[in-house]
Parts: C-alpha cells; sequence; structure tokens
C-alpha cells in the first residue's frame, strides 16, 4: 500500500465513524426529548404542586418561579439547624434526653396540617422551621445519647428516613385529596394547574402527554356521582 491509498483508506473510515447510525440518531432523539420534557416540568418540580387556587397556600412566589413551602423552607432550616447546633456546641451543653424531647415537641406541630391551621401561608411557613428545628434536635438527641456511635448513626438515619418518608406520604395524600374533590380530578392535559407545562410542551413541539389521563378523570367523577346518587337515596 502507497501513501495515498493509505490517506484514502483514513479518509474513508473518518468519514464512517462521522455518519451516525439510524439507531443512534433514535437514541440521540430520544435522550433529547426526554431533556425536554424533564424542562418542561421545571414549574411543578420546584412547587411540587399545580398552579391552581386550591394550592396557592403550599407555594412560595420567588421572582417568576413558585417554590414548595415545605421542601425549601423545611429542609433547609433542618439543615441549618445540624450545622448551628455543633457550633454553638448544643449538642454538648444540653442533654440528650432534653434534646429528644424538644425535637419531638418541634415535629408535633405536623398536627397543624391535619387540623387545617395551616391554610395560613405564615402559620404553614413557621411549622416548617418548626419541624426542620425538631428534626435537627431529634438528630443530635440520637447522636450524642449513651450508645455506641455506630449504633446511634444508623438509628439517626433511620429516624430521619422514616420522617422524610411520612412527610411525603403526606404530601402526595393532600395533593390527592384536593386533585380528587376538584371538578376535572387529575385531568392534568385540560386544567389550568398545569396550563404552564402545557405551554413548555408547545414551545418544544412536544406531544402533551397529558392528555391521556382524561379517561381516568373521568372514571373518577362517574365514581362520585355514583356515591352521591346512593348516599341521596
Amino acid at each position: 500500500m502507497n501513501y495515498i491509498d493509505f490517506n484514502k483508506e483514513l479518509k474513508q473510515e473518518k468519514e464512517d465513524h462521522l455518519e451516525e447510525s439510524p439507531i443512534s440518531k433514535k437514541k440521540r432523539g430520544t435522550l433529547i426529548k426526554f431533556f425536554l420534557y424533564g424542562k418542561s416540568f421545571i414549574p411543578f418540580l420546584l412547587s411540587h404542586h399545580p398552579e391552581c387556587e386550591k394550592f396557592k397556600g403550599h407555594t412560595l412566589n420567588i421572582g417568576r418561579y413558585k417554590l414548595c413551602i415545605g421542601c425549601f423552607i423545611g429542609y433547609p432550616a433542618a439543615f441549618i439547624a445540624i450545622l448551628v447546633t455543633p457550633f454553638l456546641n448544643l449538642h454538648n451543653l444540653v442533654p440528650s434526653q432534653i434534646l429528644l424531647i424538644l425535637g419531638l415537641i418541634f415535629l408535633a406541630t405536623f398536627v397543624l396540617s391535619p387540623l387545617n391551621l395551616t391554610k395560613i401561608k405564615s402559620i404553614k411557613i413557621i411549622q416548617k422551621i418548626l419541624i426542620g428545628i425538631g428534626a435537627a434536635l431529634l438528630f443530635w438527641g440520637i447522636m450524642t445519647s449513651p450508645n455506641p456511635r455506630s449504633t446511634n448513626k444508623i438509628v439517626s438515619l433511620l429516624v430521619i428516613m422514616i420522617l422524610i418518608s411520612l412527610l411525603n406520604v403526606y404530601h402526595v395524600y393532600g395533593l390527592y385529596h384536593i386533585c380528587y374533590k376538584c371538578d376535572t380530578p387529575f385531568d392534568w392535559g385540560k386544567c389550568l394547574g398545569f396550563q404552564t407545562i402545557r405551554d413548555n410542551f408547545k414551545k418544544e413541539n412536544l406531544s402533551n402527554f397529558l392528555i391521556k389521563l382524561e379517561d381516568f378523570s373521568n372514571s373518577i367523577k362517574e365514581k362520585r356521582e355514583k356515591v352521591d346518587t346512593n348516599n341521596n337515596i
């Protein structure tokens, strides 16, 4: 093989690598579409609630963004309190039993939610701060208990995971309960609560897959009508 033939073969090899196969193009298209859908859902990822009047008390308006009060107030409050406690040496100055009791008292403010007192936004914000501080106090109460440090770490991790799970389950239940009672239950392909997301779909030339929830919404309305009819008999 002479020098000219070698260069031709090398050039052809580079061109072959540059040409994408249909499968590669399809994979790339799927990834781009997945990214665009994720980008379209950013408003919901920040607010964790539909942009609906019924969820107005659950979010904070920061500029053009709506932020979930529970997540953007409660979790930062817990994180800051966990850092501030050793900085002020409170975990050494206050007995572990007192920290545990105070933590449980602060966490007990959760009861304000099922009592519907958190419909007032200021009360809801204060509650989330207290719950965050309570979680931090509970964490340090466990960590400073007279047990092996490894045991305290495992127990504190389990307790925090259980708390987060319970709060998230209640959050999902609250969203479901409110949407269920709506005139258009879970009809997110049409309702005003997801209008911004649907606008984002349109802007990115994406299909509105939320419209598939219409049948689910109709089935819920039919069930409610049957229940109302039976109750009136």
